[in-house]
């Protein structure tokens, strides 16, 4: 049975993306010892704020439950049409068994050895419709709606921090791969072999 209290997110008074960037940049840019605060990255990530939210309300306002087909593919459009303006390679399969959505494989190849993997999915517990009971809201650093933490903030923040670091030049890896699947609230039953 769908959990039917609305998912949130709430904002803290400094951009959330900040903290995603920065953990990403610390994770994935250079060794622990280095990290330190960088002052062009936190205005990066606070221009890119804005794009964020927007990116948010767009996947939140398409319905895409793990049989929603339709919803499914609108996610992967949205989410492959930004990957590709990033300069990723999209390669789309058919998560089978199962409803029979698109598992979205996007990669980039860099300057470096390291080969990593980002994934999220893109199918939520909600039946169609509810977007009637249980709209998209902002209410001041909290922002509500279906499958909003679940997994669609978790794309939206990947792809406003992925932006942050290619535009200012990170490409210390070999290939960068980011797996989105349609299928996770169902056990990954069409793509967890190719996320394994």
């Amino acid at each position: 049975m769908p959990c039917r209290s609305p998912h949130r997110f709430r904002w803290p008074r400094r951009p959330a993306v900040l903290a995603l960037a920065v953990a990403l940049t610390a994770a994935l840019a250079a060794p622990m010892a280095r990290a330190a605060r960088d002052d062009a990255l936190l205005a990066a990530a606070e221009r890119e704020q804005p794009a964020l939210m927007a990116t948010l309300r767009d996947m939140v306002m398409i319905e895409s439950g793990s049989q929603d087909v339709e919803g499914l593919r609108r996610m992967a459009d949205l989410a492959a049409g930004k990957l590709k303006s990033m300069g990723f390679a999209i390669e789309r399969r058919v998560a089978a068994p199962g409803a029979g959505a698109d598992i979205v494989i996007a990669t980039l190849k860099g300057e470096g050895r390291r080969r990593l993997m980002m994934q999220a999915h893109m199918d939520t517990v909600y039946p169609r419709g509810i977007l009637a009971s249980q709209p998209y809201r902002v209410d001041g650093d909290r922002v509500y709606g279906p499958g909003i933490a679940d997994d669609k903030g978790g794309i939206a923040v990947i792809l406003s921090a992925l932006r942050i670091l290619l535009d200012g030049g990170w490409r210390d890896f070999e290939t960068l791969t980011v797996l989105l699947n349609p299928d996770e609230e169902v056990g990954s039953i069409g793509s967890g072999e190719l996320i394994a």
